[in-house]
C-alpha cells in the first residue's frame, strides 16, 4: 500500500501529465467525496471533474516539477510548478501551493493557492476553469 505522499505524487503526476481525460483515473486517487478550494473558488468532485475535462480541451501538454512535499498524519503539501502548452501553442507557467487530506487511500480534500508565473492574462484562472 502507498503511503499519503506517494498517493499525491502519483496522482499529481498521473493527472497532470496525462492528454487525455479519463474519469477513471480520477476515481483512482480521489474520494467521490472530495472537495478543493482553489483560489476561494469550491469544486466539488464533480466539479473537479469538469475542471480536468475542460483543462485538457485547452492544453495540449502539462508538465509538473516538485519543489517540496512535506507529509504528516493525514495531510500532504506541496509547492509544485506546472508548465502548460495549449493546443494553439501558447505556454505559461504556474505555482502551486497545496495542502492535500487523504483518507483510506484517497484524497477527500485540497486546498490550493495557484498563481500564473508567465502567460497570457486570459489564461491566469486556469487552475480552477471549468
Amino acid at each position: 500500500m502507498q503511503n499519503i505522499k506517494q498517493t499525491v505524487i502519483a496522482a499529481l503526476k498521473t493527472l497532470i501529465t496525462d492528454p487525455l481525460h479519463e474519469e477513471s483515473k480520477i476515481a483512482v486517487f480521489f474520494s467521490a467525496d472530495y472537495q478543493q478550494r482553489v483560489d476561494g473558488k469550491l469544486l466539488d468532485y464533480n466539479g473537479f471533474i469538469r475542471h480536468m475535462e475542460t483543462l485538457k480541451l485547452y492544453t495540449k501538454r502539462m508538465s509538473i516539477s516538485l519543489k517540496s512535499i512535506v507529509a504528516e498524519n493525514d495531510t500532504v503539501f506541496t509547492h509544485h510548478s506546472v508548465n502548460v502548452e495549449k493546443k494553439q501553442g501558447e505556454k505559461s507557467e504556474f505555482e502551486v501551493f497545496a495542502r492535500f487530506t487523504v483518507s483510506s487511500g484517497k484524497i477527500i480534500r485540497c486546498e490550493e493557492l495557484t498563481r500564473m508565473i508567465n502567460g497570457l492574462p486570459g489564461d491566469s484562472d486556469l487552475g480552477s476553469r471549468r
